[in-house]
């Protein structure tokens, strides 16, 4: 755990509440966060890697934060009710696998699943070194050879009665060792965070009678290094079709006495908060969010105060009126639930803003194919096309969360036939009559998961409109430009094979006509070579019918190549005679208008 800043001494504005707990640990902790002494150090450990967890309770006027408390800690306050000045409370849990007994306090005192509190307790995916993969592999195959060789030889010593037999225990051997790397495998692919770093879309809601419970992955704009070693070229396969994000795993529930409980996976497991530059930089990326919200709960001035888009109506309102006082304590809790969950600047700054990674990406392949376009950029925009659809199926996770969530749990008729559960109007009779002598329970209080208020329904309402209208909707047009971008790739390697037939065609019609122009003083020099009787041939005469061939020959074939449309040159895209009948008659229209 990380260290305590303070110096141990209780805080003197600490209230009676955590005084009466009698615990040293509670009293030591907690400290005024509106002092903003205080609040500078607290603020400072939101970012300490070394930081476990925080808990806040809060009210309109009052507000106190520690952090690092222990279990027993943890179930002396879930137990004791807190005042009605601090109606609300914050438990932020980070590396949850070191504080397990934390987290079964928090399951036994609202009434968790086993499944639940099983996935939230899950180790973190182990480091597999490729050296030690492939020792090991080795080592197996060797075992399994010698285990073959050690057969064969009792096979070849045996009589011919007991062959059966050595062939029936070789086959069982066989199916034990099958049967369990199977459940091996089995057990591994069953591990929660390896599922959840599979199916990035992979998303959880789960009600209970004191809780409502979401965990999902949140995405985070940081750059991530991909192998480029031939070593791990399945690995970098893998990471080019997802998007150049951190990933973490994140849960997050409401519970029934106003308290809100966040659980992040904890990005660098292996690293006991011993962090280097750029793994700092990716936890303050990943942990904005959560330190944009902590900070707008104090009432001390921030540098954030004055920012619009960081003002959070959590505990900070315009308002006095009599109706917003009384709404203040029912919204709060459900107003940290929405902002904890919204986080917003991830998906600003993934897919929303103007210039984003993927737009840009497309962008630059755009004008890269019009120079030179090959089949690697076909590559290239599947790889794009792969983290487009991850994207899109995260974001549409989150939009069945934001329905699961805003859905109105109702009574059925399951519940209540056959059982101590009462409708809302029958409740009262029953308990007045006193017709049953069993305990009667009220319909509102068998529904499960916990209500939200208006003012978190409409947010998130607003949330769903924006992930639809700004995520989504800028996801499917960078997939339809990809597709776009795939066919004009094709269609400029077309074009480009095109212009190299065609030249390869005037280049062979070049040659053709050469072959063409000496084609007669070839003739030529045959007759010259033949001995007629009383007929010689002088060399003058020879060369004289040379070269009047050889110019005839040229004419002909000038003349036959520009009727025909068949110069060498640039590009011809019409015949020679076509052209020059246009250029006369144009010459022929504009010397007319003239002599007008």
């Amino acid at each position: 755990m990380a260290a305590n800043t303070f110096d141990g001494a209780p805080d003197d504005s600490l209230p009676a509440y955590y005084r009466d707990l009698r615990e040293s640990e509670i009293t030591e902790s907690f400290r005024n966060f509106d002092n903003e002494q205080n609040f500078e150090q607290l603020d400072r450990q939101t970012r300490n890697p070394h930081s476990s967890s925080f808990c806040i309770d809060f009210g309109d006027d009052d507000a106190f934060c520690a952090f690092d408390l222990g279990a027993h800690s943890f179930s002396r306050l879930l137990q004791t009710p807190r005042p009605p000045n601090l109606h609300t409370r914050w438990i932020n849990l980070w590396q949850p696998y070191n504080q397990k007994d934390t987290l079964h306090t928090l399951a036994k005192h609202y009434d968790f699943s086993p499944r639940l509190l099983g996935l939230m307790c899950s180790d973190p995916i182990p480091q597999k070194p490729k050296s030690l993969q492939s020792k090991k592999s080795s080592s197996t195959l060797r075992s399994r050879r010698s285990n073959r060789s050690q057969k064969s030889q009792k096979s070849q010593t045996s009589p011919s009665s007991s062959k059966d037999a050595s062939l029936d225990s070789e086959e069982s051997v066989g199916m034990t060792s099958m049967m369990q790397s199977t459940q091996l495998e089995l057990v591994r692919d069953l591990s929660h965070y390896h599922i959840v770093d599979e199916v990035w879309h992979w998303s959880s809601v789960d009600w209970g009678r004191r809780f409502i419970c979401l965990g999902y992955n949140s995405l985070h704009n940081v750059e991530t290094n991909i192998p480029t070693d031939h070593a791990h070229t399945e690995e970098r396969d893998h990471m080019q079709d997802v998007p150049r994000a951190k990933r973490v795993w994140n849960w997050l529930l409401l519970c029934a006495d106003k308290t809100v409980i966040s659980i992040s996976e904890d990005p660098f497991p292996f690293s006991n908060g011993n962090l280097r530059a750029n793994e700092m930089k990716c936890l303050y990326t990943i942990r904005r969010n959560l330190v944009s919200v902590f900070r707008q709960l104090t009432k001390a001035p921030t540098p954030l105060r004055e920012n619009s888009l960081a003002m959070l109506p959590i505990r900070h309102r315009i308002g006095n009126s009599e109706e917003e006082t009384a709404h203040r304590p029912t919204d709060s809790p459900g107003l940290l639930f929405y902002y904890i969950f919204e986080d917003w600047f991830t998906t600003y700054s993934l897919v929303t803003r103007r210039e984003h990674g993927y737009g840009a990406e497309l962008d630059r392949l755009r004008r890269e194919m019009l120079v030179q376009a090959n089949l690697t950029h076909v590559d290239q925009l599947h790889h794009i096309g792969c983290q487009l659809k991850v994207l899109q199926r995260v974001y549409r996770s989150y939009e069945l969360i934001i329905d699961r969530v805003l859905k109105k749990q109702e009574a059925t008729l399951a519940s209540l036939k056959n059982s101590h559960i009462v409708s809302g109007g029958d409740s009262l009779a029953s308990s007045m009559a006193q017709v049953s002598s069993m305990p009667q329970i009220p319909e509102a209080e068998s529904l499960l998961g916990v209500s939200l208020s208006s003012a978190a329904r409409v947010r998130f309402e607003r949330l769903k409109d924006r992930i639809l209208l700004y995520a989504l909707s800028e996801i499917q047009e960078c997939i339809d430009q990809k597709d776009s971008l795939v066919m004009m790739n094709f269609n400029l390697i077309a074009i480009k094979e095109s212009f190299s037939v065609e030249r390869l065609t005037r280049v062979t019609l070049l040659l053709a006509k050469i072959t063409i122009v000496f084609m007669p003083v070839t003739l030529m020099t045959g007759y010259f070579s033949i001995q007629f009787s009383g007929v010689e041939f002088t060399v003058k005469s020879y060369w004289w019918a040379f070269i009047g061939i050889l110019v005839l020959s040229l004419v002909s074939v000038f003349v036959f190549s520009f009727f025909s449309g068949t110069m060498e040159g640039k590009i011809v895209y019409r015949p020679w005679s076509r052209m020059a009948y246009d250029i006369s008659k144009r010459w022929l229209l504009h010397r007319k208008r003239r002599n007008q």
